[in-house]
């Protein structure tokens, strides 16, 4: 079980090892900083502009990642497999 478990034995690569596990768990610090911010900014977009979080989220995904042909296609993907085998509407 051991035989494919690679333990650092050099002194020096495992001080590197750890530096590099610092600087990621410092990156994971800013991530959930960061995330505690756009939360706080949904929850102002819903407080000043009555908007729902899961809209607003939806809006700032879409325009950071500028797919907005590719989410109004699954839209009008969605909308017509709703219609056809929910509601029972044929073309």
């Amino acid at each position: 079980m051991t035989d494919d478990i690679n333990v650092i034995s050099n002194p020096d690569d495992r001080k590197k090892f750890k530096a590099l596990l610092v600087e990621i768990t410092n990156c994971m610090l800013k991530i959930d900083a960061e995330r505690d911010l756009m939360k706080e900014i949904v929850d102002a977009g819903k407080s000043e502009f009555e908007v729902q979080p899961k809209l607003i989220r939806k809006l700032a995904s879409t325009m950071y990642k500028q797919n907005y042909a590719d989410v109004q296609a699954e839209n009008e993907h969605f909308e017509y497999l709703y219609e056809a085998l929910v509601n029972g509407k044929k073309d």
